[in-house]
Formats: C-alpha cells, sequence, structure tokens
C-alpha cells in the first residue's frame, strides 16, 4: 500500500509539475499559519489542499484510463495494420526462434519457396548448411542462399517480442544478378603459356628434317585440342605458344584434366615414343596484365616440378595436373657456369658467408653445404655450416669434420647471434627451397641477401626473394649442382678430400649408389669429385651402422605389409636414428618382388613421419603432396602433428587410392 502510494504521487508529480509544486508551497504556508495563527485559517488552508489532491487523483486516473483504451483501440488496428501489410509486402519474410524453430512466415514466402513451405517447420530444412549465426553475423550486408534454382539474399536481425526475442528475416531475390554475375566470370580473359618441354634433347638425337615433322605433329595435337575452344593461339618461339580462352573454357579443360598433356606425352613419329612433353601454365586475373604475370609464374612452377604438367595459379593458390613423368633434364653447363660466375661475386662481396639446409639435414645437405663452404673459403671469406649436430641423419660426416675441417660448424643460436654483427652477410640455402623447411627461419628472415641452390621438385611455399635462385630438378642432388659449380670458379682448385667425399656422399645418397635419377651430368660431377680426392669406400663406411641400428632396421622391415603394388611399414620405437633406419629401411623395402613404392611411418617428437621411396614406376612426391609433404618423384617425406600412426597409416592408403585414381582417368 505505502509502495502504491508512493508511485501515485510520483506520477502525479510527473503528470502535473506546476500545480504539484503550487500545492507544495501551499502547504508551506499552511505550517506557518498553524505556527502564527489564527488556527481556523491554517484548517481552511489544510481543507482545500486536501480537496485539490482529490481532485488531481481522480482526474488523473479519469485520463490514465481513457488513455489506456485509446491506446488498446490503437495497438488492435495498427496490430491487424502490421499482419495486413506484412502478407502483402513485396519481399519474403520469415519469423523464426533463436533455436531456428520457424514462428510465422508471409504470402511472399511460400510463394518463392513453393507449395510444400507449409511442411517446414525448421530453419535448416529451408536454408541448408546455414545457421542463425551466420545469418545475424552478415546483418548488414546478407548472406546468398541458393534455394532451389532461385538465389536470395537474406538480411535478418533480431527483434523483441514482450520477454523473448525472435529473429525477422527479409529475402532478397538476386538470382538475375547472380547468373548475369556468374556469367561475367565465365566469360573473364585467362591466359595459358604452353611450353614443348624437351625438344633440345630430341634434336640430339634426331635429324632437323625429323625435329620438324616431331614439332609439327606436336602442333598439330595442341591445335586439334584447342580447336574445340573459342580462343586465341598465337606462336611466340619455335617450342612455346600464347592461348588467350574464357575461364569457361578454361574449367572444361580443368574438368577433362588437361588430357593434352597425355596426348602429347604418348605422341609417336615413324612408329617409335619421341619421349616428347608439355609444360602449361595458366593465369586468372582481373586484367590481361594480371592473367600474363600469373601464366609466367605457373610455368615457372611447372618447369621446377620438373615439366609435364599444367599448373593454374588462382590468386595465392596453385593447382596442379599431371606430372607423372620423370624430369626433364633442363640443366646446362652454361647456366651452371653463369651462376657460379654470379655466386662467387656475390661472396667475394660479403665479410661472412652462412651455409644451412633443411631440418634435419641428410648427407646431401650436409655435403653440398661443405662445398659451398669450400667455395667461400677459398675466396678468403669466412665461412660456416648452420646445423643442429644432435638433429641430423649424417652425423658421422659432421664427426669426421671436427677433425678434417674444424672451426667452420655452428648451431643456429651461435649463427644468430653472430649473424647481427655485421651487415655483410650472405646466407646460402641448399638442398631445400621451402621457407619452412630450412634449418632455422628466423636466420632466414634475418638475412638481406639469400642465395637458394635445390634440385628437388618447386613447391608452392618457395623463397621468392633469393638473389640467386639455383634449381634444377632435373639434377641427381644438390651435391652433383655444387660439384658443377666448382668447376667453374677458377679460386678452387682443390677441394680436398673431406669436401669431396661429402659431395660424393650426397651424391650416392639420393642416387642409391647411382642407381636413380643419373644422369650424364651425376656421372661427370663423380669423376671430378673422385679427381680432387674422393675416395668411394671412405664414403661408403659413413654409411654404415652399429649393430643395434642393423636390427631395428630389420624390424622395421619384417613389420611391413602390403597395400596394392607398395609395401607400408610401421616402427614402433623411438630411437634416437629414427629417420636415418626408417629411411634405410624403405630403401630395403624396394628390394622385394612386386613392390614399385614402400612408405615406412614412424613417430618423431610430437609429429608422425612418413619416409617413401620408389624406382619411379610410383611417383611418390605427389603422394606426399595430397598429405601436404613434398619431395622428389622417387624420394619424399611429410610430417603430420596432431595425429596417430594408425591414423597416418589410414591417410597413406587413401593417398595411394586417390593416386591411382587419378592414374586410371588419365588413361
Amino acid at each position: 500500500m505505502v509502495t502504491f502510494m508512493k508511485d501515485k504521487i510520483l506520477s502525479l508529480i510527473r503528470s502535473f509539475p506546476v500545480i504539484s509544486a503550487a500545492a507544495a508551497v501551499a502547504l508551506l504556508f499552511t505550517v506557518l499559519t498553524f505556527i502564527l495563527g489564527p488556527i481556523w485559517l491554517a484548517i481552511l488552508e489544510l481543507v482545500a489542499i486536501i480537496g485539490v489532491a482529490v481532485f488531481l487523483v481522480i482526474y488523473y486516473d479519469l485520463m490514465s484510463a481513457r488513455k489506456q483504451k485509446l491506446i488498446t483501440h490503437i495497438s488492435s488496428d495498427l496490430e491487424q495494420y502490421i499482419r495486413n501489410i506484412s502478407d502483402d509486402f513485396p519481399l519474403p519474410i520469415i519469423i523464426c526462434a533463436p533455436d531456428g524453430k520457424i514462428e510465422w512466415f508471409n504470402n511472399r514466402f511460400e510463394e518463392a519457396i513453393g507449395p510444400h513451405s507449409s511442411g517446414y517447420s525448421e530453419l535448416s530444412s529451408v536454408f541448408e548448411n546455414v545457421g542463425i549465426d551466420t545469418l545475424l553475423d552478415a546483418s548488414v550486408n546478407g548472406v546468398v542462399i541458393d534455394c532451389d534454382e532461385k538465389s536470395y539474399n537474406v538480411f535478418s536481425h533480431r527483434a523483441k517480442v514482450g520477454a523473448g526475442e525472435v529473429i525477422v528475416m527479409y529475402l532478397v531475390d538476386v538470382s538475375k544478378y547472380r547468373r548475369i554475375a556468374n556469367d561475367y566470370f565465365r566469360c573473364r580473359p585467362a591466359l595459358a603459356i604452353m611450353t614443348i618441354d624437351n625438344m633440345s634433347e630430341i634434336q640430339q638425337d634426331h635429324r632437323e628434317s625429323d625435329c620438324a615433322a616431331i614439332r609439327n605433329g606436336v602442333e598439330k595435337n595442341i591445335e586439334t585440342w584447342l580447336g574445340k575452344y573459342p580462343c586465341l593461339i598465337s606462336k611466340i618461339s619455335d617450342n612455346s605458344f600464347y592461348v588467350v580462352a574464357e575461364k569457361q573454357n578454361i574449367d572444361d579443360m580443368i574438368a577433362r584434366k588437361f588430357d593434352i598433356l597425355d596426348k602429347i606425352r604418348e605422341y609417336t613419329y615413324d612408329g617409335k615414343y619421341v619421349g616428347v612433353t608439355l609444360s602449361i601454365g595458366v593465369g586468372t586475373g582481373a586484367n590481361i596484365a594480371e592473367c600474363e604475370k600469373n601464366a609466367k609464374l605457373s610455368l615457372d612452377m611447372a618447369l621446377g616440378r620438373g615439366g609435364d604438367q599444367a599448373v593454374i595459379k588462382n590468386k595465392d593458390k596453385y593447382d596442379f595436373f599431371g606430372g607423372v613423368s620423370k624430369s626433364v633434364e633442363t640443366g646446362s653447363k652454361v647456366k651452371s657456369r653463369v651462376v657460379a660466375s654470379a655466386l662467387a661475386e656475390l661472396i667475394q662481396g660479403c665479410e661472412n658467408v652462412y651455409v644451412m639446409g633443411h631440418r634435419f639435414p641428410d648427407f646431401d645437405a650436409i655435403g653440398s653445404a661443405f662445398g659451398i663452404v669450400c667455395i667461400a673459403k677459398k675466396l678468403g671469406k669466412n665461412a660456416y655450416l648452420v646445423t643442429d649436430k644432435e638433429k641430423t641423419m649424417a652425423k658421422t660426416l659432421l664427426d669426421r669434420a671436427e677433425n678434417e675441417f674444424s672451426g667452420t660448424v655452428v648451431s643456429t643460436e651461435t649463427a644468430k647471434m653472430e649473424f647481427v654483427k655485421s651487415k655483410k652477410n650472405l646466407l646460402i640455402v641448399v638442398d631445400t627451397h621451402i621457407k619452412s623447411f630450412v634449418e632455422s627461419p628466423d636466420l632466414l628472415s634475418m638475412s638481406r641477401m639469400t642465395v637458394v641452390i635445390d634440385h628437388h621438385r618447386k613447391a608452392v611455399d618457395y623463397i621468392d626473394d633469393a638473389v640467386i635462385f639455383f634449381h634444377d630438378p632435373s639434377a641427381s642432388s644438390s651435391s652433383e649442382m655444387v660439384t658443377e659449380l666448382i668447376e667453374y670458379i677458377p679460386a678452387v682448385d682443390e677441394t680436398g678430400s673431406f669436401v669431396a667425399d661429402a659431395l660424393l656422399s650426397g651424391i650416392m645418397l639420393d642416387t642409391k649408389n647411382f642407381i636413380l635419377r643419373v644422369g650424364v651430368g651425376t656421372f661427370e660431377a663423380a669423376a671430378r669429385l673422385k679427381d680432387l680426392g674422393a675416395d668411394p669406400i671412405r664414403v661408403k663406411r659413413l654409411f654404415s651402422n652399429d649393430i643395434e641400428s642393423y636390427h631395428e632396421r630389420n624390424k622395421i622391415v619384417d613389420s611391413a605389409k602390403k597395400y596394392k603394388n607398395c609395401a607400408i611399414a610401421v616402427a614402433d620405437d623411438e630411437t634416437p636414428n629414427i629417420r636415418l633406419i626408417s629411411a634405410q629401411a624403405a630403401d630395403e623395402l624396394l628390394s622385394i618382388s612386386g613392390v614399385d613404392a614402400s612408405f615406412v611411418i614412424f613417430r618423431l617428437g610430437d609429429a608422425v613421419c612418413v619416409s617413401a621411396r620408389s624406382f619411379g614406376a610410383v611417383n611418390v612426391q605427389v603422394i606426399m603432396e595430397y598429405m601436404n609433404g613434398g619431395g622428389h618423384q622417387t624420394m619424399a617425406a611429410v610430417q603430420i602433428k596432431n595425429s596417430t600412426i594408425a591414423q597416418v597409416t589410414e591417410q597413406v592408403m587413401q593417398s595411394l587410392d586417390r593416386y591411382n585414381e587419378s592414374l586410371v582417368t588419365a588413361e
């Protein structure tokens, strides 16, 4: 009661502020009259004040009741008006609860969705794969949703209803504009650059007239294939073409998996396979200039991965097709001579040279690094090999370096501390070109001048700011590439037996003792190293294992199981030399009859690793790329964190199935 009277008095004061102020003044005079007299006058004033107060209360109640009646009448009319206008509103409207339950929709919505809309009770049944949170997050710009053959831009907002709330959504039909946009994007220009990979090799084995006939035959195949599309083709050199087409034509080529690659690979002349292959770089963009730039980057990526493939660059993403052949031998003596001259000039212009390979470096990374260190020292510069001695597969080589090449091996932490002391530093990365794979990413980011020397097929995350990017996927190893450089630097008249052994160990590792990926240049490099003092017997001893490692390797081989034409083995024990042992076990598994590729799965710290090997019949590099790894056609690997050995084993089998399916599709 007290609270009710208090609220009533406050309402009166708010409604009649002037009269309330006058009453307060009158009450004050009444009190003074009681004090000063006469009493009868004070009583008369009090009666008058009470009368006015009663009148105000009655008047306020009457006005409030009338106002409430008027509001109720207006509210009823307004509710009916809103209901009518919602049904006649030109846009579809749907109202649902926060949990997605549909509360109401207007006639336009039913017309837009169809007669079966009355059966919908949940928002998810109308808009598949789109939740309320997604709609509300994009309430300003809306969310475009495809429904049957139409597209709607859905705008939404929250609305209070009593103590709760609902979600109100308006649907704007954008089907027409969506079709126009799709037509625009389908008709946007795209540029493809096609190049015949290995005509120089074919010219060495055929007469000029035969080469002309082969080139014409290849061109006829390309023109026939492109004849299905309304595109423009222009020959820019003897072996290269520019193709301008619409994006929808490129999409059709993608759907066909660029089957022109197979046609060219299978091309025969005079009844014999020629061995010619084609590389294609495709670029898209906002204009022709951007398309050409991206097409050149794509072609460079295709050639860097060994050729015989198509690469498409869309913004920052690359898509790959083909690449089942072994790398085309693209290296030349002229290129090596030019790179050697430029490298010597860079080294002479700096104070310190730091050389590093990839994480957990093997004999090829360490051997080629020692070769570069030797070059720098012969040119009179301070040179250091940056690596972690405890995390390497070439520990025997590093142990030997302490006696025969002392003072050259430093840790990554030491290298970083010394690196900041001089501004004239040169960083040379060997046996990898991927930013995230280097021994020390911090050292790479600190370097202002970087040189890359690598033979692995080119990956997307390559070091793109190198002063010299010496990359040859046809080379057997980085050690072979460094040996060629040594030959063209006059200051390096001799290397010493240790460096020669180190380089030969890298070649022997990556070629499996001159069995895989061996070219003419490989034997020339080995002969050069023999002249410089390399001893194959000493090198062979570098690969020797202790008895425990030998038993562990045999244990892994014994655990192998055959899957399709491959062998998959698991290393259960995490021994100190597990990387080296697993690689050796993968090599050993290839000696089993009917095994074209081997995969050894092992745990290393918080990651599960896969070491993959083949003799070339299976491209393990492509299989490892499916799992975000990489490498070479006959030697590849991957590291996967936050996974179990069983899960990775399943991924390997799925990747093998995917690879085999791609071969069947290509056929």
